[in-house]
């Protein structure tokens, strides 16, 4: 496959990739566009479960805390994989731990389809989340090892795919439902989508696989204690997952809590703290080009902190609705970064940097959402959503602590 480089005499002269790479370009190969295509059908797969739950609790009869229980099956999965995902990695490589992933969570998904009560669907939820974990996890290890200097841009414009395809979610269940096929098939017709990426990547795949990178010394990746620069990038990509999912699952209850909107009007506008993080990341990736993470994360940080008391405090329609955009605008660039400031703190030991990180993102989606609504049932949704703040601000902390080289 060819990049074009520039013109001369008004034609056009072609370089090989690998040309670009010497160079130091940035350059989208086909194993970086199919890991962006399985990081989109990851995040597709993790924010269906919210548009499809509302039909799956009238089909199966559920309460709230047995609907619940597919959320929290989800991040499981994730925090498991977390803790022995390195493991895998060096056992099956990268290659077949993305596509091993990305099957699990399509046959997990048609299990989910096919599920007659709860006490399958929910070790359906499980599988998706193991399987999807374990995809981000490979996907996150491959691009940071094989961009280099270039990880923030990789990693910033996997999240925009990831944004992008989170949007479709509820667009697709709405769609469908509407039409009269009911919810499934919003389920279904993805896996078909995987399939024919599946197909075109096997079939434009050229040269010998990728190998998995050994660190210094020649131990292999995961065997070696991260630094304590690393922990601190994943004390702050915890606390923005964490913010993110309290927004994204409590938001429309806030805004119809305290703004007065109605629960589909509530909803709706929810939308625009997603379009919002699509914007943010989509930024992002641009002056990651630039700038280096630790920099962008402590900026996009302040912004979210900026929005947020206008989101939380100010009782209007239209700020509130301002401080959501402002807040997904934010916070939509923190995990892309965070991630990438993460792995580059640990060189050469991605596989369990990686690894480490699905053990603090899904533990936040684990947590954080559900200790947030505990806390609202005893105060209030409009009180109990401030717990956002302190997160934010202990996430800026850390983003200033951690760019000058010093851990708090």
């Amino acid at each position: 496959m060819l990049a074009r480089v520039r013109a001369t005499r008004g034609k056009v002269r072609e370089e090989p990739m690998s040309v670009k790479r010497e160079r130091g370009a940035f350059v989208r190969d086909p194993i970086t566009w199919t890991a962006y295509g399985l990081v989109g059908y990851f995040a597709f797969t993790m924010t269906v479960l919210g548009p499809i739950m509302p039909f799956l609790r009238e089909e199966q009869g559920l309460g709230y805390a047995a609907a619940s229980l597919h959320f929290s099956a989800f991040a499981l999965g994730g925090v498991l994989v977390g803790l022995l995902g390195d493991r895998v990695l060096v056992r099956w490589g990268r290659r077949e731990a993305l596509w091993g992933g990305a099957a699990g969570m399509a046959l997990g998904a048609l299990l989910l389809v096919l599920s007659p009560g709860v006490w399958a669907t929910v070790p359906a939820a499980l599988s998706m989340g193991v399987c999807g974990a374990l995809l981000l996890v490979a996907s996150e290890a491959l691009l940071s090892d094989k961009h280099g200097p270039w990880s923030a841009v990789a990693l910033s414009e996997s999240n925009v795919a990831a944004s992008a395809c989170a949007i479709s979610a509820p667009l697709l269940v709405g769609a469908f439902a509407a039409s009269g096929f009911g919810w499934r098939p919003a389920l279904v017709a993805p896996v078909g989508a995987l399939a024919l990426l599946a197909a075109l990547s096997f079939f434009r795949s050229a040269g010998p696989p990728e190998r998995d990178v050994a660190g210094e010394g020649g131990a292999p990746t995961g065997l070696r204690a991260l630094p304590p620069r690393y922990w601190a990038f994943w004390a702050l990509v915890t606390l923005g997952v964490g913010s993110e999912w309290c927004v994204g699952y409590w938001g429309a209850d806030f805004l119809a809590g305290t703004v007065g909107l109605t629960r589909p009007g509530a909803a709706t506008a929810l939308t625009l703290f997603f379009v919002a993080m699509l914007a943010g990341r989509l930024l992002g990736s641009r002056l990651a080009r630039a700038l280096p993470p630790a920099t962008l994360l402590a900026a996009t940080l302040c912004v979210a902190l900026a929005g947020f008391p206008l989101l939380w405090l100010s009782g209007g329609t239209a700020p509130t609705l301002l401080g959501l955009f402002l807040t997904g605008f934010g916070i939509g660039s923190v995990y892309p970064l965070g991630v990438s400031a993460a792995l580059a703190a640990a060189p050469g030991n991605a596989d369990a940097a990686a690894a480490r990180l699905a053990v603090g993102g899904g533990g936040a989606v684990l947590i954080a959402p559900f200790a947030l609504g505990a806390l609202a049932d005893r105060v209030g949704i409009g009180t109990a959503f401030g717990v956002v703040a302190p997160m934010l601000l202990a996430a800026v902390a850390l983003a200033l602590g951690a760019g000058r080289g010093r851990v708090y």
